[in-house]
């Protein structure tokens, strides 16, 4: 993965060229984005750069040996960590313990497919699209070992983490242990889509490097080239996405499944605002039916549907990135809703989300939902 090969961020690539160029890259870097806005590219182009045998003009050559190994993840010193569970595609011995190296063909297929995929994509991926995946005290234990031995060829070993929030107390205070005597010639290179869900005293030991929204223009015009699309449904599309080009690249491809998802969250608005209980509760009944993956899905576009509003309701519009069927919809909605609405409904989505990764009953999490909305609104 090269720096020329990732869509916007130019301002962070320029800048991680300079820390490598001027040696002054600390031992743990740690990326904060939203889903889908490429840290994950960043981290792998950043590992290229740093180890590329050619490197000119602000970026890796893209043909050395090391650059070719980087493209298909193969490259010796470069290691990687995830959220895993135990996934019919694991041995019966394997599934005892399972540990992110039994997963590393899948994973790294996902990541030259879509380096700017999400939870979602990468559960889907690993068989384990049911379940909760965390990063485990034996996944700790193995990038312990594995960092504990020297290099084989760069100066590096280097340690990606994709979603370090989802380590439990046990192996984030094995890493911690890491990053506070690191062994030498190791960096860390940690992606966080919920950096307030992180140990501060991890947090304290990180560089912090914060990935910004791709303005609209700029994503609309990268959708139209890609995906040969016109371009007023590409402003459509990029102003949903909220700056994400994973996002987006999501929305134009799932256009169909996301606006049912959509439609499903207008739905319950209409019925909770008019005090028609049993629409509300038929709402609850079509999520309850559907799949896990979805039932999550549907969970965050509620959330971002919520927050569209809520900012609306602040006159502020145009941070809102509505496109023209939402706008006419949550325009005609936000006068009649009460203003303690949106924090509360917000918990609430949380609340099912945390539920559903506990295995509670779907029919009992979006009843409840369905009533807390229907009393809130």
């Amino acid at each position: 993965m090269r720096f020329s090969e990732i869509y916007g961020n130019e301002a962070l690539k320029a800048r991680l060229v300079r820390m490598v160029d001027e040696n002054r890259l600390g031992h743990a870097l740690l990326f904060v984005e939203q889903e889908g806005m490429g840290a994950l590219a960043f981290a792998i182009a950043l590992s290229q750069y740093l180890n590329c045998t050619n490197r000119s003009g602000g970026d890796s050559c893209g043909e050395c040996s090391s650059c070719r190994r980087h493209a298909h993840l193969t490259y010796p010193d470069l290691h990687f960590s995830f959220p895993i569970s135990t996934s019919p595609k694991l041995s019966d011995s394997e599934k005892k313990t399972p540990i992110c190296s039994y997963f590393l063909r899948d994973f790294s297929a996902l990541v030259q497919e879509n380096p700017y995929f999400d939870s979602h994509d990468l559960y889907t991926a690993l068989g384990i699209e049911n379940k909760a995946g965390a990063i485990t005290v034996a996944e700790a234990k193995e990038i312990a070992n594995t960092l504990s031995l020297q290099p084989y060829e760069s100066q590096y070993k280097i340690q990606v983490i994709w979603e370090p929030e989802k380590m439990n107390s046990d192996s984030a205070n094995k890493l911690l242990k890491l990053l506070e005597e690191p062994p030498a010639g190791t960096l860390f290179l940690l992606v966080t889509h919920k950096i307030e869900k992180m140990l501060t005293t991890v947090l304290s030991r990180c560089q912090i490097i914060r990935l910004q929204p791709e303005q609209r223009s700029n994503m609309a015009a990268i959708l139209e080239q890609k995906f040969g699309i016109g371009k007023e449904e590409a402003m459509d599309f990029a102003t949903i996405s909220g700056g994400s080009v994973g996002k987006a690249f999501s929305a134009v491809e799932n256009a169909g499944e996301s606006g049912q998802n959509e439609l499903l969250v207008q739905e319950m608005l209409e019925a909770a605002l008019s005090k028609t209980l049993t629409g509300v509760l038929d709402v609850a009944d079509a999520l309850a039916s559907m799949g896990k993956d979805r039932q999550k899905q549907w969970c965050v576009i509620a959330e971002g549907f919520v927050r569209k509003m809520f900012v609306t309701s602040q006159g502020l519009e145009s941070i809102a990135f509505l496109n023209n069927d939402e706008k006419e919809f949550i325009e005609r909605m936000v006068p009649r809703i009460k203003e303690t609405f949106y924090s509360r409904a917000a918990d609430a989505l949380d609340a099912a989300l945390r539920l559903l990764d506990s295995n509670v009953s779907a029919k009992l999490i979006f009843a409840d939902l369905a009533n807390r909305f229907y009393l809130y609104i």
